[in-house]
C-alpha cells in the first residue's frame, strides 16, 4: 500500500479548509493549527491538498487532472469533497467578498460539475457535510477517519 495524497475539495465556505486541517493532523502531515489549510500539506509521507472552489482572486479552480496524474504513481489518491447548504455558502461568499450573487451562483455550478467529475471517476471519494458535522458530532467524524 502506498502513501496517501488526499485531496479535498468544495465550494468556497463549505467548511473544506477545516476538513483539510484535520485530515493533515490525523495524517501527522501536520498538527492542527500549524498548516493554514491553504494548498499542500506535506511533510514526506502522507500530503493533503485542499483548494476550494473557486480559490484566490482573481478565482481559479485547480487543474484535478494533472494533480492526479502528478501524484497517483507514488500515492493512492482520495478524495473529500465538502459540501453546505449552498445557500449559506453563497450568502457567506457575499459577506465575506462582497461576491455578487450572480457570480457565486455560476462558482457554485462549476464546483458542482468539477465534483461530479469526481465522483464519476475512479479514485475513493467521501462526502463530507458541514451541517451533518455540525449535527452529529464525533461520530461523523469517526466516519471520515474510517475513510
Amino acid at each position: 500500500m502506498k502513501n496517501k495524497c488526499v485531496f479535498v475539495i468544495g465550494p468556497e465556505s463549505s467548511g473544506s479548509m477545516l476538513i483539510a486541517k484535520i485530515i493533515s493532523h490525523v495524517l501527522d502531515s501536520h498538527k492542527y493549527g500549524e498548516w493554514n489549510g491553504i494548498g499542500w500539506s506535506d511533510k514526506g509521507v502522507h500530503k493533503v491538498y485542499h483548494r476550494s472552489l473557486p480559490y484566490g482572486y482573481p478565482s481559479k479552480f485547480p487543474n484535478l487532472k494533472d494533480l492526479i496524474l502528478e501524484n497517483e504513481k507514488d500515492y493512492d489518491i482520495y478524495f473529500i469533497l465538502t459540501t453546505r447548504d449552498i445557500s449559506i455558502s453563497e450568502v457567506s461568499r457575499f459577506n465575506r467578498w462582497a461576491k455578487p450573487f450572480g457570480r457565486a451562483k455560476q462558482e457554485s455550478e462549476q464546483a458542482r460539475e468539477i465534483m461530479i467529475t469526481v465522483m464519476n471517476g475512479v479514485q475513493p471519494y467521501f462526502i463530507w457535510s458541514y451541517e451533518t458535522f455540525m449535527f452529529l458530532k464525533k461520530e461523523y467524524l469517526k466516519s471520515l477517519y474510517q475513510f
